[in-house]
């Protein structure tokens, strides 16, 4: 389990960074147009990865079929979980290191802090590590 945690980390730091660039740019493109601009950004820059991720996560880290519908529900909660925290993450940012640092780290921060609760859902869940004749990947 540690080591499909740290493949499951990495692949989510490398796709961190690619979600971090996309939602800071929307978010760019969009503030001041949207009330609740950074959310709104948080949100979309989900959905683009969802695909890539389940492919990624099915082959290379759980090894094991999986199904997409709950990764997609599983994905979900966790974009509601770091949607509803990216606000509050951005605030304190910006209380404790000034205003540029909370635009550029609230998402970051509640993407690393929603981390752990989706690795756990996509391994007992998604791809059902309970289940003792669960098929796996070839």
């Amino acid at each position: 389990m540690l080591n499909q945690y740290i493949k499951f980390c990495i692949n989510g730091g490398l796709l961190a960074i690619v979600a971090w660039a996309l939602q800071l740019g929307i978010y760019k493109l969009i503030d001041g147009h949207l009330v609740h601009a950074y959310a709104v950004a948080s949100c979309l820059t989900y959905l683009p990865l969802v695909i890539i991720n389940f492919l990624i996560q099915k082959s290379l880290i759980f090894k094991r079929h999986g199904l997409f519908w709950r990764f997609f529900i599983a994905n979900m909660m966790i974009m509601l979980l770091v949607t509803g925290l990216s606000q509050y993450c951005k605030e304190l940012i910006d209380l404790l290191w000034g205003a540029p640092w909370g635009d550029k780290g609230g998402f970051m921060l509640a993407t690393a802090i929603g981390s752990t609760p989706s690795f756990l859902l996509k391994r007992y869940w998604v791809f059902n590590f309970l289940r003792k004749n669960y098929k796996e990947c070839d």
